[in-house]
């Protein structure tokens, strides 16, 4: 079974912070499938495969 998520970084949230709170979904289990940039920010699409 696949489960999706997807983590936006908010206009006032700091980069290295968006960074690391991926790093940390990264080390959980989840990749990541495709990315966008959105009006200065980012929105990341994740799968994990379970």
């Amino acid at each position: 079974m696949e489960k999706y998520k997807f983590l936006q970084k908010g206009g006032f949230e700091s980069l290295a912070k968006f960074e690391k709170k991926l790093n940390e979904m990264a080390a959980s289990g989840w990749r990541v499938v495709n990315f966008t940039n959105d009006h200065g920010g980012y929105v990341v699409l994740l799968e994990r495969i379970r």
